[in-house]
């Protein structure tokens, strides 16, 4: 007896063990089933236009409603959380269970869904409050949960990723070349215009301003040297914006395109089958 006890108990941890994993698996399975996705991306929708609609002053003798939409979209924030936080080990199987939950709960996601669930307490208990429009503050961050459920937001993050190197790299020669323009422009107009550019923080913004060909008008050079300077940074801030534009339309054609081969493959294989 005392030989097969602790056969019978391994026997039992591995049964137990696989029976977590139906679960983990089961529940995995329903998060990512269409009806779900819909749901949630109905009740994401529902929350961010009663934030926009509650922001008017008309909406006043709406709050109440408008309030009661954001606590039932969080309730079912946390139901998808917490099935989530359950869930977690099937995205992990070679890590134990608790290993793979902190890795979701510390994850991007982890956190835009802790933050769609969490102040639903505090709006439910100070929704007829000043406060509550801090509380529904952080419900911004529910935009971003519109990428885990669009194919295109999906794509938009391959896209990026794929380019990354390449967009680091353009972003570096931009960003080097509007410090060398701050840099210059402070010690060319500090003493014709002492408070317009007091630091190379004021340069600094005015060329992001300037490299962005934005022109808010409320920095500009008076010097000759200054604006030939400004003359010079405005057009090569036309042809370096340009790059990562260039870059990232490059990379969704190239996407676009393996993705239509690989459909026209699908197709060709079902239609021989």
């Amino acid at each position: 007896m005392t030989k097969n006890q602790p056969m019978k108990s391994a026997h039992e941890n591995i049964k137990k063990a696989l029976a977590n994993i139906k679960i983990y698996l089961y529940i995995q399975h329903c998060l990512k089933t269409k009806l779900f996705h819909y749901s949630v991306l109905f009740f994401i929708v529902i929350s961010i236009a009663s934030i926009i609609v509650s922001s008017f002053k008309w909406s006043m003798p709406f709050h109440l409603y408008l309030y009661g939409l954001i606590y039932l979209a969080a309730i079912i924030f946390t139901i998808e959380y917490f099935l989530r936080i359950i869930a977690a080990p099937a995205n992990h199987p070679d890590k134990k269970p608790w290993v793979a939950r902190l890795r979701y709960l510390f994850s991007f996601y982890g956190f835009v869904d802790f933050v769609a669930m969490f102040p639903f307490l505090l709006v439910y208990m100070y929704w007829n409050t000043e406060i509550a429009h801090l509380i529904v503050l952080p419900y911004i961050f529910i935009v971003f949960k519109l990428i885990r459920y669009s194919k295109s937001f999906r794509m938009i993050g391959h896209v990026l990723h794929e380019v990354k190197n390449e967009l680091l790299t353009a972003y570096t020669a931009c960003g080097i070349m509007i410090c060398f323009s701050a840099i210059l422009m402070y010690y060319l107009e500090r003493n014709a215009q002492p408070d317009a550019f007091s630091n190379i923080g004021d340069g600094l913004w005015w060329s992001i301003v300037a490299f962005t060909t934005v022109g808010y008008g409320d920095l500009y050079p008076i010097t000759p040297l200054g604006r030939i300077l400004s003359s010079a940074i405005s057009l090569v801030g036309i042809a370096m914006i340009a790059l990562p534009t260039g870059i990232i339309s490059s990379a969704f054609m190239d996407t676009m395109q393996k993705r239509k081969k690989e459909n026209e493959k699908q197709n060709q294989e079902q239609e021989k089958l």
